[in-house]
């Protein structure tokens, strides 16, 4: 009876704190979930999407989603564009961030969950629309064309809401937090 009464308190305590992320990021727009056949663009894809795209005007400093090193930087005009791959040790996943403006981070550089790595945009395969692709890899990425899922999981699934430096995230499993800041959104000058 025991164990019940607190698989259950665990139970709640757990849909509380997903009803608290899902409020905290209510302003959030997902231009294009994971599995989506529609683009950024409201237009139909050929294949399902590997990621998530958020909608977030140029310039907007964009987030690592969780501790890890700089595994690669991306500049590949037919797809992701300018992006940043990084490398989560002790997990075996990657997050991938594509149709960046410019990039602030070196390979091999060790990043911080909450720090900048880079600004969004529409470079790339973006359709024009700025934004950034969130990508969860499983085996090492760069990125995966529509459509190809192999190897790749729903970064929403990974989301606990928008990152909050004064909280201790859990470091027996991977969370990500949102690859933005939260609330009114700050532009690069320089873009």
């Amino acid at each position: 009876m025991l164990g019940l009464r607190r698989g259950l308190a665990v139970a709640v305590l757990l849909a509380a704190a997903a009803v608290a992320a899902a409020e905290e990021a209510a302003d959030v727009v997902i231009l294009s979930p994971y599995r989506s056949r529609v683009g950024a663009n409201a237009r139909p894809r050929m294949q399902p999407h590997a990621g998530i795209d958020f909608a977030l005007p140029v310039g907007t400093p964009v987030l690592a989603a969780a501790d890890g090193e700089v595994g690669a930087l991306i500049d590949y005009e037919p797809g992701c564009g300018v992006g940043v791959v990084l490398l989560h040790p002790g997990f075996t996943r990657w997050t991938v961030y594509c149709h960046l403006t410019r990039t602030v981070v070196k390979t091999r550089q060790a990043v911080a969950r909450g720090e900048r790595i880079g600004f969004s945009g529409a470079s790339g395969n973006s359709a024009g629309v700025p934004h950034v692709h969130l990508e969860v890899c499983t085996t090492p990425c760069a990125s995966h064309r529509d459509g190809d899922l192999r190897g790749t999981r729903d970064p929403m699934a990974l989301v606990v809401g928008c990152h909050d430096p004064q909280r201790v995230y859990p470091t027996d499993r991977l969370v990500l937090t949102l690859p933005f800041e939260c609330g009114p959104w700050s532009t690069d000058a320089r873009r």
